[in-house]
């Protein structure tokens, strides 16, 4: 009896151990390090405007970098206010207020100015504990809702990532096409635009429908290129 007694003792003092061991350096269920953890690192993030010249300025990008619950888009979801109007008139502050708000978000970047076609832009971000994905979002500016951006990408753990990007529609604004709906250099029209419903897709481009020309406004994919370094 007293050696039952004994071996059922050990077996709950392990149990408690167990249950009490620092948490803050174990990683979580999807590998990644704890909200607790002491990880931190800082990343210098290029963005290069592959567009040809003249025809897509990039707004000034907002970036997030933040846990895995938090994201700024999707393909095939639709876009919320906050992105739908920086896709449609660069206008940035909206989504600023969100990140900003949010406790996924752990570091929050705009950019200064637009990005030109042929130019690029350079900034800095931190990531800490398990905040460690990024997203970003920015306006080709000469569209009716056209963008680029990431969504919950993972920050390398070392060394440079490069990725190329492809150019999405935000589907909450008729692609018309038309001087009268765009906010770029070419038509100087935001806040102008008619209002749809659609889901986020791959942008077709620009198709000649109305007023802009794909042969000044068009573009190839990919429209952007992203560098990512950890420092």
């Amino acid at each position: 009896m007293n050696k039952l007694f004994g071996i059922l003792s050990l077996f709950i003092l392990s149990l408690f151990l167990i249950g009490c061991q620092d948490e803050s350096d174990v990683p979580s269920s999807s590998g990644q390090l704890s909200k607790n953890s002491s990880f931190s690192a800082e990343y210098e993030i290029t963005i290069e405007n592959l567009a040809p010249a003249g025809s897509q300025p990039l707004s000034p990008p907002v970036f997030a970098v933040h846990s895995n619950a938090f994201r700024m888009f999707h393909i095939g979801g639709y876009a919320t206010d906050e992105l739908a109007q920086i896709a449609q008139d660069a206008f940035n502050d909206p989504m600023i207020t969100l990140l900003n708000g949010s406790d996924d978000v752990f570091d929050v970047v705009v950019g200064a100015g637009p990005i030109p076609p042929g130019a690029s832009a350079t900034f800095n971000a931190e990531a800490s504990g398990n905040y460690i994905k990024l997203s970003f979002a920015t306006m080709l500016v000469n569209t009716n809702d056209g963008f680029t951006g990431v969504d919950k990408l993972q920050l390398p753990q070392q060394g440079t990532k490069v990725y190329y990007l492809r150019a999405y529609d935000a589907g909450s604004e008729l692609n018309t096409e038309s001087d009268d709906h765009i906010p770029g250099p070419c038509c100087g029209n935001p806040f102008a635009g008619i209002s749809t419903n659609e889901k986020i897709a791959f942008h077709p481009g620009i198709e000649g429908v109305g007023d802009l020309s794909p042969a000044v406004y068009g573009w190839d994919e990919p429209v952007a290129k992203l560098t990512i370094t950890r420092l």
